[in-house]
């Protein structure tokens, strides 16, 4: 049995049954396989559409029960208005693109069923126990929706449900100022001309890690962060809070003013709370494994320390 099957089988509409034909329009990117191979372990048969390679879109479409928009984020909303007039009031519509207000909204203008959702995780992972889903279920039929949540639930996923609005507000926060900051970062890096091989020689274990998290954001495609941060309708909020920021620091450099530092740095930890200690004993438990990995692999290996320690006798 697939994980989907291993528990009971509560009562669901039949529409929604596993055997029903999911359409996934870019079925060729990395979310679109993840989430054709979930549908698949899940008992639904699965036909793809993307560029360049049939079926098309259309034909997709026409031949589905259900819809999935797994295209890039900048092309998502013009791609399901393209797609619309080929739509019946049947379908259930589903995108899984990294903001939600535009796209369920556009979803919307169709008679069907909407359903928008957000992974808050890659198309690379390896299992999706205790990966996390935004779920925004803002036309669908309530004991529909609890059937599919259940489907992604029993694989260990956690669903999350809000409204598209709210979750446009917290990924302004969980996405675009942490990326923006960590681009602005890279930014500066190159302004400065700083070789990062060079600052390793420096490094601890906390800037390893840090840095390591920056390359990881610039080894991926910039249309996505791009897209994330520029199409975001609370992205002037955060970019205007950053500027205060930044000129209030500007300020107490320009006055060698140490305590405006001080105080504002405890103004910020109070406001965290008691997440400030949870976070350093986690962090500290992630360092001492990036020390220990660190170690492990430029240590010479197996018996190259006894060759090593001959050839110097």
């Amino acid at each position: 049995m697939t994980g989907c099957e291993e528990k009971d089988r509560t009562r669901h509409p039949p529409f929604w049954e596993p055997g029903r034909i999911i359409g996934v329009i870019g079925g060729r990117g990395e979310m679109g396989r993840l989430f054709s191979d979930f549908f698949r372990q899940c008992g639904y048969k699965v036909i793809a559409a993307d560029v360049g390679a049939p079926p098309d879109a259309r034909e997709v479409i026409e031949a589905s029960d259900m819809v999935l928009f797994a295209v890039p984020l900048h092309r998502t909303v013009s791609i399901i208005r393209d797609l619309l007039p080929y739509v019946h009031p049947r379908h259930l519509l589903m995108d899984l693109s990294s903001l939600k207000v535009a796209p369920v909204k556009e979803m919307l203008r169709s008679s069907s069923q909407v359903l928008g959702l957000h992974p808050m995780f890659g198309g690379r992972i390896s299992s999706f126990e205790g990966q996390t889903l935004v779920a925004c279920p803002v036309r669908i039929e309530r004991e529909a929706w609890e059937f599919l949540r259940g489907l992604f639930t029993r694989m260990g996923i956690k669903v999350k449900e809000c409204t598209p609005e709210e979750h446009d507000r917290m990924m302004s926060v969980i996405q675009v100022l942490f990326h923006m900051t960590t681009m602005l970062t890279g930014r500066v890096l190159r302004e400065l001309g700083v070789d990062i091989s060079d600052t390793l020689e420096y490094t601890s274990p906390s800037y390893r890690l840090e840095i390591n998290l920056l390359g990881r954001i610039f080894a991926q495609n910039p249309a996505l962060y791009s897209a994330i941060t520029q199409m975001n309708p609370y992205t002037r909020n955060i970019l205007t809070l950053l500027k205060e920021g930044l000129e209030s620091y500007e300020n107490w450099y320009g006055s060698e003013n140490l305590e405006g530092f001080i105080e504002d740095f405890r103004k910020s930890a109070d406001h965290l709370g008691p997440f400030c200690r949870t976070a350093y004993q986690e962090s500290s438990a992630y360092l001492d494994y990036v020390t220990r990995s660190f170690h492990a692999h430029s240590a010479p290996k197996g018996g190259e320390c006894a060759r090593e320690a001959q050839d110097s006798s």
